[in-house]
């Protein structure tokens, strides 16, 4: 037996000793939780799927004792193999998905990590309130990998993306401490500063962080609508008021703490919308389109190419949903716009008619 089994064997016994939840160090389970959505694959030790927080404050304790790193996973939807790594994977869409506390009034709701977005919607559908971002994978992605990877969605153009919406969160640090973040004025934030424990830390060296790279900060962060690569020190450059911690935990991937809640700020379902269709000649045609599109201000956009077309075509399950194009186009471009009713939507649809009657759609 090699140094690494026995490790892994010792590893397997205490966190089964400890936890309520499910430990699986079986092959077959290292083996459908070494990959995701991505590209790469990369074998865990073993998987850990909690079924409280304090499973999860256990398991971090253990592999933080045993020099083992924790890769925290939900839906398995990412792209670029964050949710796959070699130590444990806490998997946290089994059990740690209620949703803890609705405030219809106030229009926030308090939810486990890994609780599904298609899911949550669906109880929010009821009193006319949605968390707006519509991914391709919402019937599969968790809150937690949304905030993870902030995470936006087709209606980006109006809804923006993951951190607009996070309030507060509940986050197990990796000493094993609690904190719950927020925004806090100039005069709390000071004063979680000057903690001498990890929580004052983070304070300590974010905002010294944003400080002293204050100008790199303000001259290279991209000034784009769904800037998703993290650690987005822009937030708490000098003269921002207050301190909101929440804005640099959303799009760390993990890597600052595991997300045990998350308190989300939700919005009215639309009261109407409409759909319209270009069809083009060319895909750069299509493309060149999109800024008069965009003047339009329109709800989302989306681009389906020669290659997407072609798979569909001839498809019995797909042909029937193709009856609206007409000819052979190269590309062709969807275009939403909502509004609180649906007066005056249809008007959008002839702007839109008009506005491209000369970009050879």
């Amino acid at each position: 037996m090699t140094t690494d089994s026995r490790t892994h064997r010792l590893l397997e016994a205490q966190l089964a000793a400890e936890i309520d939840g499910e430990v699986r160090f079986d092959p077959a389970s290292r083996a459908v939780y070494s990959s995701d959505a991505s590209v790469y694959q990369i074998l865990p030790a073993g998987v850990v799927i909690p079924r409280s927080a304090e499973d999860v404050a256990v398991a971090l304790r253990i592999c933080r004792e045993s020099g083992v790193p924790v890769t925290a996973r939900g839906g398995g939807t990412s792209q670029c193999g964050q949710s796959i790594g070699e130590g444990i994977t806490l998997d946290f869409s089994k059990y740690l998905r209620r949703v803890l506390e609705l405030d219809v009034e106030q229009r926030t709701v308090v939810v486990e990590p890994g609780m599904v977005l298609a899911e949550l919607n669906a109880l929010l559908a009821p009193h006319g309130l949605q968390l707006p971002l519509d991914l391709s994978t919402a019937n599969r992605a968790t809150i937690g990998g949304m905030i993870s990877n902030n995470s936006s969605g087709t209606r980006s153009l109006v809804y923006g993306s993951t951190i607009d919406y996070v309030v507060e969160l509940k986050v197990l640090l990796a000493d094993g401490t609690t904190v719950v973040v927020g925004p806090l004025d100039a005069g709390g934030a000071a004063a979680k500063g000057k903690q001498a424990d990890l929580e004052g830390a983070c304070y300590r060296t974010v905002t010294g962080l944003a400080e002293t790279h204050a100008q790199e900060i303000a001259d290279r962060y991209p000034k784009i609508r769904r800037r998703v690569g993290g650690y987005n020190l822009d937030h708490f450059l000098p003269g921002t008021e207050g301190v909101d911690l929440t804005k640099i935990f959303v799009g760390s991937e993990g890597t600052l703490g595991l997300l045990l809640e998350a308190k989300l700020r939700l919005v009215e379902l639309p009261g109407g919308k409409v759909v319209g269709v270009a069809m083009f000649p060319e895909l750069r045609t299509a493309l060149e389109s999109l800024p008069t599109i965009l003047a339009l201000e329109p709800s989302a956009v989306e681009l389906m190419d020669r290659n997407l077309l072609e798979m569909t075509r001839g498809k019995r399950e797909f042909e029937p949903l193709r009856d609206f194009i007409v000819g052979d186009p190269s590309a062709i471009l969807i275009v939403e716009f909502m509004g609180d009713s649906p007066d005056g939507l249809p008007e959008r649809i002839d702007d839109l008619e008009v506005a491209l009657s000369g970009n050879g759609s």
